[in-house]
């Protein structure tokens, strides 16, 4: 099972949600993907991505981002958006698949949650993001521990 991290330029937080979701997962059926809404592939994980995720022993250094397309959301079972304006823009150009988009917030159970840009911030924005990637991942573990729905 493919669960596919969105936002919008592929460097910063759909990268770092994957990242930490293929580490810690408890449910080795599932694994992560990501990819923006808004990007140019290739490009690599923003620095200050680079070094939050290796404070934790985890890295983004062969990270190249992907722009979405109709081939990369098919592939995937469930699709996590960081916003809610990235769930809107998912729903707009794949409305088909409307049944498995959205916002990491929502599927974590706390659907008011938005994962915040640290993008052009300092180290303590990045910091916060992760954190709060955490902990909405923890909840998502905690959903899907026993199985794929």
């Amino acid at each position: 099972m493919q669960i596919l991290f969105v936002c919008m330029g592929n460097t910063c937080r759909s990268p770092m949600a994957e990242i930490m979701f293929n580490t810690f997962t408890p449910n080795r059926e599932w694994e992560a993907a990501s990819a923006g809404i808004a990007t140019w592939d290739g490009m690599m994980a923003s620095p200050l991505a680079i070094d939050e995720m290796e404070a934790r022993g985890m890295s983004l250094g062969h990270h190249r981002s992907r722009q979405i397309d109709a081939d990369i959301i098919e592939a995937a079972d469930l699709v996590l958006a960081m916003t809610a304006r990235h769930k809107q823009t998912l729903l707009h150009k794949f409305p088909e698949h409307q049944n498995k988009i959205f916002t990491l917030g929502e599927y974590a159970g706390m659907p008011d949650e938005e994962v915040s840009d640290p993008f052009g911030e300092g180290e303590e924005s990045y910091l916060n993001t992760a954190n709060q990637l955490v902990k909405l991942l923890q909840a998502i573990f905690n959903k899907i521990d026993d199985g794929p729905e």
